[in-house]
């Protein structure tokens, strides 16, 4: 007996065999995601603290600043979607911009052990990893077989639209995991019967919920092709759309009361809370993808057909041109279109195509030659937020509509493909594939910050409000900066300053707090064009008291003589300044 009870208990103490075999396939693919994701970003790896992931510093800088905002905001008892800390005394709507809240959340660990910018970096490395592994877990009820998931979590993951944005910071889009999420609930509210609509439908009101405080923009775009998806499926089986639109007319109501329920307050804040934009915030007919980009790669694709000559041509700059397919891939999507009968895989390339249509915005543009001809997008210019959305970043719906299509045809090529023609088409295959290979391109920049600000809370007042010089805006180099130094005084000071989208009295949108005169005596005397009066002095003293500003600091620029703006700067606040460490400070 004893023998017996010891075989069992050495029995259930091991792995069984089955779950061993079960677990091995997502593991090794999250090891494998990880692994190109690292050596896609190697460069940031020897400084994960002092230099961050991106071509320009603007966005990181921003998306730093938020990584850090929703933590400390939650730990002092301020409001973490909504901050007077920028653009003082007015403040920012975080739901207007891209704070990113759920990733504040997830990345506080880190954030508040090792700092925002390595909370920013571990971001964009995983974030393209967890977007990869959720289509290969999405695709289970398609495809079985783990490796065409594989291949077509890995096009996903690191496929032109998020390596474009990747190399721009965009630390909310790099976070696709939303799409991947519909092609599952696809599964389950369209093709399969839904056996329990209450709990399904509650269950997508959270997931949209989550979304919302990730980034609205992808929220709308999702909602919008998964209505779209919906109506491909109702037009080819009309009978089965009846069929299931009782369990649909259930789920529908459990999903909207609890996305109201959770997004009550931020729904408040996009719809009528403070500071929001009260025009639109981008001319619409700049924001759709250029036709060119389909088949005209970025120097950040590895294989490249053309020079880069045509690609510096594409509307949009770099981080907004993910739409390349490449002759090859739209060779390898016809064929599988053609040679395979599934129903799936039809559908996917059907909604792709519809997505890349809209992602072009509402007028043609070739080689940013705008040709008036009107497009489909055009409709939904006159909807009420959706008028705010860039059509190009629709982009990545049409990655996942490639990728799916791709693992259906991976998946039925051992078994569909004639004898004679097995060689041919593993070469499309392979060529496809390999044609989008990302380059080794991306880039990195430092996150320096002058040393003053790490002691900055010894030298202010609890209620300080701070005016710096260089001037917070929103240039991609190093206009942000301001931002990273705030975050490492920790959040000693509010600022009146700022980068974000918002309006104020006089203007109806703003992306940056405006000029004021001292900002603008300071950069008269910068460019050389003389030094203002007395009397200008005064009238930009009193302004920086009009908007509460109670210390200005200076951080000489290394590159130019410091006296002109000092001199300056004493005239504004009559103060004759402080040096601390590499900064002055001038209290009004």
């Amino acid at each position: 007996m004893l023998e017996v009870r010891t075989g069992s208990a050495d029995t259930v103490a091991r792995p069984r065999p089955d779950r061993v075999r079960r677990l091995a396939p997502p593991v090794l693919v999250v090891a494998l995601y990880l692994a190109g994701s690292l050596a896609l970003h190697h460069r940031v790896l020897g400084g994960f603290t002092t230099t961050t992931i991106g071509r320009v510093t603007a966005d990181s800088d921003l998306f730093m600043w938020w990584l850090n905002w929703t933590p400390w905001a939650l730990l002092h008892g301020e409001n973490p979607l909504f901050t007077t800390h920028q653009h003082y005394p007015l403040g920012v709507n975080a739901m207007w911009n891209t704070g990113t809240p759920l990733l504040g959340l997830a990345l506080a660990p880190i954030t508040l052990t090792a700092g925002p910018v390595a909370a920013y970096n571990t971001g964009m490395i995983l974030g393209p990893v967890v977007s990869g592994v959720a289509l290969a877990a999405a695709l289970g009820p398609y495809v079985r077989r783990w490796a065409p998931r594989a291949v077509a979590g890995a096009l996903y993951a690191f496929g032109p639209f998020h390596l474009a944005h990747t190399s721009a910071g965009h630390l909310n889009l790099v976070w696709s995991v939303l799409p991947p999420v519909l092609l599952y609930l696809v599964h389950v509210l369209f093709v399969r019967r839904l056996e329990r609509p209450l709990r399904t439908g509650a269950l997508v009101g959270v997931v949209l919920a989550a979304q919302t405080v990730l980034y609205t923009q992808t929220l709308a775009f999702g909602v919008l092709m998964l209505v779209v998806t919906a109506a491909v499926l109702a037009a080819r089986w009309p009978r089965r759309a009846l069929a299931a639109l009782p369990g649909l007319c259930r789920a529908g109501p459990a999903c909207l009361g609890v996305y109201a329920v959770l997004c009550a307050y931020p729904l408040y804040l996009i719809l009528a809370g403070p500071v929001r934009p009260r025009a639109p915030i981008r001319d619409v007919e700049f924001s759709g993808a250029d036709l060119a980009n389909a088949v005209v790669p970025t120097s950040l694709t590895a294989f490249r057909f053309t020079p880069d000559g045509p690609a510096e041509r594409m509307q949009g700059h770099l981080g907004e041109q993910g739409g390349y397919l490449g002759p090859a891939m739209l060779a390898l999507l016809v064929v599988a279109v053609v040679a395979v009968r599934c129903t799936a895989l039809r559908v996917a390339a059907t909604v792709g195509a519809i997505a890349y249509v809209f992602s072009l915005g509402p007028t043609l543009v070739i080689f940013d030659e705008h040709t008036g001809v009107p497009l489909p997008w055009r409709v939904f210019t006159g909807v009420p937020l959706l008028l705010e959305a860039e059509p190009v970043r629709l982009q990545i719906v049409v990655v996942l509509c490639v990728a799916v299509v791709v693992a259906l045809w991976l998946d039925r090529l051992p078994s569909m493909a004639p004898r004679g023609a097995r060689v041919a088409v593993a070469a499309l295959t392979a060529v496809a594939l390999l044609s989008w290979l990302p380059a080794d391109r991306q880039q990195t920049q430092s996150a320096a910050t002058p040393a003053f600000f790490a002691t900055a809370a010894q030298h202010l007042r609890a209620d300080d409000v701070v005016e710096t010089y260089p001037r917070l805006n929103s240039w991609w180099y190093g206009g942000a900066e301001p931002l990273r130094w705030q975050v490492a005084s920790g959040m000693a000071y509010r600022t009146t300053g700022g980068y974000f989208i918002g309006s104020d009295a006089v203007h109806d949108v703003l992306i940056e707090s405006p000029w004021n005169r001292y900002q603008i005596g300071a950069a008269w005397i910068a460019d050389g064009k003389g030094t203002p009066d007395e009397g200008y002095a005064a009238d930009a003293g009193a302004e920086l008291r009009s908007i509460r500003a109670t210390v200005v600091i200076v951080v000489p620029p290394p590159d130019a003589a410091a006296g002109p703006i000092l001199d300056w700067t004493r005239r504004v606040t009559g103060s004759p300044g402080e040096r601390v460490a590499d900064a002055w400070l001038f209290r009004l």
